[in-house]
């Protein structure tokens, strides 16, 4: 019987909120039961939904930030100042947007960017 992504998900979520297991050892066992399972190609699609089970159970905020070139420290300033304890920051560089900045917090964006200004402008 195959076990669906949703389900190793939820299992590692919960895992994830455990603090009686170190995270090292909790990854390690994980990535050995999907490979005893033949389920290591589903790994990526896994930790996507167990990141949003576990950012959601524990009331945090994951945001993307996306620039078009790497962050310059005014920058980093600004993102650190909307940021609470325990939210989950990423940086994305896209050369796509030409310039200025896109973030998107959990399902919220806010595109600031030089690329939705010109597609805005059709």
């Amino acid at each position: 019987m195959k076990i669906k992504p949703r389900i190793y998900a939820q299992a590692l979520a919960e895992l994830m909120l455990d603090k009686k297991v170190e995270d090292k050892k909790i990854v390690d066992n994980f990535l050995k039961l999907l490979e005893k399972n033949r389920d290591i190609r589903k790994t990526k699609e896994i930790l996507n939904l167990a990141e949003a089970l576990f950012v959601k159970k524990t009331g945090r905020r994951k945001i993307v930030v996306e620039t078009a070139r790497k962050m310059n420290v005014k920058q980093k300033d600004l993102v650190q100042s909307i940021t609470q304890q325990g939210d989950i920051v990423s940086e994305k560089t896209n050369k796509e947007l030409i310039a200025g900045i896109k973030i998107i917090i959990n399902d919220n964006q806010l595109d600031l960017s030089m690329l939705n200004k010109l597609n805005n402008l059709l």
